[in-house]
């Protein structure tokens, strides 16, 4: 019934900030991780969460201002935002 009001853009939008709320839950456990235990791992694992979680909300945002899908910069930002997100999830499994 929710979703006869709701567009694609929209419930996608809601996806998107659930999504970045539930990353950064995992952005705080895996900050609390580093802290308990002290392994640079973690650390790179941590940055990666708290860029994707912007990234969410970024995305979140845009589904929701539909204004700011036409600013090519915002996009560029986006992308770099991404490629941000896998280098550090490389760099948590290759570090010793």
């Amino acid at each position: 019934m929710i979703f006869q009001f709701l567009n694609i853009e929209q419930l996608e939008g809601i996806i998107y900030f659930l999504s970045g709320v539930l990353s950064t839950i995992i952005s705080s456990l895996s900050i609390y991780a580093y802290r308990k235990k002290g392994v640079k791992k973690i650390l790179y694992a941590v940055f990666a969460f708290l860029f994707f979680t912007f990234y969410l909300f970024f995305e979140a945002l845009e589904d929701f201002y539909p204004i700011l899908q036409s600013n090519s910069v915002l996009e560029l930002f986006a992308s770099s935002i991404t490629t941000l997100v896998i280098l550090f999830f490389f760099f948590a499994i290759i570090k010793k």
